[in-house]
């Protein structure tokens, strides 16, 4: 029986680790693309603009 509640714990905490992981890979990765998106904008607009 406390084998059942061990595998439980260890199956929920990684289930919750894998969902805040997947929040922070999201919001950190829109946040690199928005700034693609700048930077392409800067470039069409003004090609000489190189980093």
């Amino acid at each position: 029986m406390v084998w059942i509640a061990i595998w439980k714990v260890v199956l929920l905490s990684s289930l919750a680790l894998f969902a805040l992981l997947t929040v922070v890979t999201t919001v950190r990765g829109a946040g690199d693309v928005r700034r693609l998106f700048q930077r392409l904008e800067e470039e069409r607009q003004d090609p000489e603009v190189r980093e």
